[in-house]
């Protein structure tokens, strides 16, 4: 039987309610985007969806330059992550990710068993056995994101092993990185909820070579995509104003707050939204900011037990985690 795996920690609501300020969750503070909010209103919740999603392909693949059969949408980056476990590691290959995987992709592989290894950079050769490579562009929690030629060189040594690179841009609109390059072995994993402030309509989609969409698309099952999440994908390319207008105000609330926060301890920023501030005892800091009212997310899942990874707010929210971390990270504060 397949082993019984804790889910993995995420940020954003647990189980009990919680009413503060929620700076735990990678999003854009200024959404959700009007244009998205409107399709999935406009969609139609009354009839089964076109089984093929034929539509949204066409348009996400007129959007990107690319033919219908090379793209395939599903309900959040994690639905897609667990395929891609299915597809590469059911027969015992292994799992490699540059720094520490997303949960969901780590939990999928330890549900088939496969081994997961993480390395600090990209290897100059993939171990034997690895059917799986992930990269994130840019990596969360780091922020650092390699080159499109590393990629690209990435990308081939995945091709001669016979591995799948997986390069993740939840974050890219963020940081305006060049799109990946385009390869037979690499898979192009885009969740724009995130950047459009919309996470709750789980809007995501793969970008690859027609074999591995049709690989994919026969591990999903039927109607797997509800008809709100598919007017969400088939609006994006008309969706770019609302990035356009706030995504930089977003960097700079971001910058900000790095700024204000290296006050109190080493601050990882690169661009992202979010960033990681050490602080010690980072789960018993959280559990102290939760109490009262700040929900932050600690890293230790990501092996950084030290750190805490905040996402900005808007910035009269920014200050009010500024002056709670402040009076426990400060000389004499009670984690100082």
């Amino acid at each position: 039987m397949i082993p019984l795996i804790p889910r993995v920690p995420h940020g954003g609501p647990g189980a009990q309610p919680f009413t503060g300020l929620d700076f735990s969750v990678n999003a854009n503070p200024y959404g959700p985007s009007p244009r998205l909010i409107q399709a999935v209103r406009d969609a139609d919740h009354a009839h089964y969806p076109d089984p093929t999603y034929g539509w949204v392909r066409e348009r996400l693949a007129a959007w990107h330059g690319l033919s219908p059969a090379e793209v395939t949408p599903a309900v959040g980056a994690s639905e897609l992550l667990h395929r891609l476990a299915r597809l590469c590691l059911s027969d015992g290959g292994s799992l490699l990710s540059l720094h520490a995987p997303f949960g969901e992709l780590a939990r999928a592989a330890a549900l088939l068993g496969a081994p997961v290894s993480v390395v600090p950079e990209v290897p100059d050769t993939l171990p034997e056995g690895t059917r799986l490579v992930y990269v994130g562009y840019p990596h969360n929690p780091t922020g650092l994101a390699p080159t499109p030629e590393t990629l690209l060189t990435l990308a081939g040594r995945c091709h001669e092993v016979g591995a799948l690179l997986i390069v993740d841009e939840a974050y890219a609109p963020f940081v305006a990185l060049s799109a990946p390059p385009r390869h037979p072995a690499l898979l192009r994993l885009l969740s724009p909820g995130k950047a459009h402030g919309l996470v709750g309509a789980r809007p995501a989609y793969a970008l690859a070579a027609p074999d591995v969409i049709v690989a994919l698309d026969n591990l999903a099952p039927a109607w797997h995509v509800p008809a709100g999440t598919a007017g969400v994908l088939a609006a994006l390319p008309h969706a770019a104003r609302f990035l356009a207008e706030t995504l930089p105000r977003v960097a700079a609330h971001a910058a900000t707050l790095a700024d204000d926060l290296r006050l109190l301890g080493r601050v990882e920023h690169h661009g992202t939204p979010f960033l990681t501030l050490r602080v010690g005892d980072a789960r018993a800091l959280s559990a102290d900011l939760l109490a009262a009212g700040v929900r932050v997310r600690d890293c230790a899942s990501y092996g950084l037990p030290d750190c805490i990874r905040v996402s900005t707010r808007l910035p009269g929210e920014n200050r009010v985690l500024v002056r709670e971390l402040h009076a426990r990270l400060a000389v004499g504060g009670r984690h100082g």
